[in-house]
């Protein structure tokens, strides 16, 4: 049996890049004040929550292995590529499970865009750095 090889590097930028990207998205210079009011809090219950910082972090770590090893089994080599499988597991199983929300959940669509977009290029950038 083969040894399998795990890009552990790649996974540690991915999962950075995935938290940096969470932070812009939702910081108030792109749409976290609409958010925030989608959501019903306040600025105040954000501070300090070490927990939702933490699990964030464990969140993209998972998300950049998994991903890593789905695009290593099936030999993606390129960005374009890898980019591509990103969309389609954001379309397959990301997309398709947060629909839920506003259909069963009566939640508002532009929160549904608002959290699916930021999925969609969580899984485009982290894929396509996998791939490279």
């Amino acid at each position: 049996m083969d040894a399998i090889q795990i890009d552990w590097i790649v996974i540690v930028i991915a999962a950075v890049l995935s938290v940096a990207i969470g932070f812009i998205w939702y910081s108030k210079w792109l749409f976290g004040k609409t958010w925030m009011k989608l959501v019903g809090l306040k600025e105040k219950d954000l501070k300090g929550n070490k927990r939702a910082f933490i699990g964030s972090w464990v969140v993209a770590f998972l998300t950049a292995f998994f991903l890593e090893r789905l695009e290593s089994n099936l030999g993606v080599t390129t960005v374009s590529d890898g980019m591509f499988v990103g969309f389609c597991v954001w379309l397959g199983f990301v997309a398709t499970t947060q629909i839920s929300s506003v259909i069963w959940g009566q939640k508002p669509w532009k929160l549904f865009f608002i959290n699916t977009g930021c999925k969609l290029v969580l899984f485009l950038v982290m894929s396509g750095v996998i791939a490279a």
